[in-house]
């Protein structure tokens, strides 16, 4: 098996959907956190100048999305090798081309979801804004996004029978990445009790694969002793 080495700073951020995915398939990987500190100099040294990077037997592959592809498409070649509790873990990319080509169009979109909310981003960071400024943000820029991209992923779920934003048996990296960055959003949302009001399935579906990846992880650190190396 390669050599996997996923390099991020040490936050959640857009490192999580891949960290998530390694665990959930079972595949060990090393999890190299910098600091930010050591950023500028390092930077230079990975392409596009960027992070999170993964490195596949020394090969260095860039983007987000990029990788989270390669991922979910490399773990459907290997998921007959690995096992976990003699259950065989998912492949993530989906059983064909147009499965796989499904979940990526549902990754994208929330990726659009997330730029359409920019302006509420840079406001939950700080910034200048006063705090009547936020709100006027929070309910003029997200509460209108959340509305019109929830909607898509919620009518993707009521056409599955799985449960999974694809009809998938298991789920795909696009589960693996909404729900990350629906952690990610929740985290920022002033009215985070009230994120999935009006969008029930997507907040079955959040839970699922947070269960998922907990006892996942759970599993595979008692019956390896942790099968993630982080450096």
């Amino acid at each position: 098996m390669p050599h996997y080495k996923l390099t991020y700073f040490n936050v959640r951020g857009r490192g999580e959907p891949v960290r998530m995915m390694f665990t959930i398939a079972g595949v060990p990987f090393e999890d190299k956190r910098i600091d930010k500190a050591d950023w500028p100099e390092l930077k230079k040294t990975f392409p596009f100048g960027t992070l999170p990077v993964l490195e596949v037997d020394g090969v260095q592959i860039g983007q987000t999305l990029a990788i989270v592809r390669y991922v979910a498409r490399e773990f459907e070649c290997i998921q007959n090798m690995l096992f976990v509790e003699n259950i065989t873990p998912p492949g993530l990319a989906g059983p064909d081309n147009l499965t796989a080509a499904l979940a990526d169009a549902l990754a994208d979109q929330f990726v659009d979801f997330l730029q359409s909310t920019e302006k509420w981003l840079v406001s939950t960071f700080g910034g200048t804004a006063t705090s009547e400024e936020k709100d006027e943000i929070y309910n003029t820029v997200f509460v209108p996004a959340r509305e019109k991209h929830f909607a898509y992923f919620e009518a993707a779920l009521a056409k599955s029978t799985t449960g999974w934003y694809a009809g998938t048996p298991e789920l795909t990296h696009a589960d693996v990445v909404i729900a990350n960055y629906l952690a990610f959003v929740s985290s920022l949302d002033k009215n985070a009790d009230k994120l999935f009001e009006g969008f029930p399935l997507m907040e079955a579906q959040y839970k699922k694969v947070v269960l998922r990846s907990s006892q996942t992880a759970e599993v595979s650190c008692r019956e390896t002793r942790c099968n993630v190396l982080r450096r």
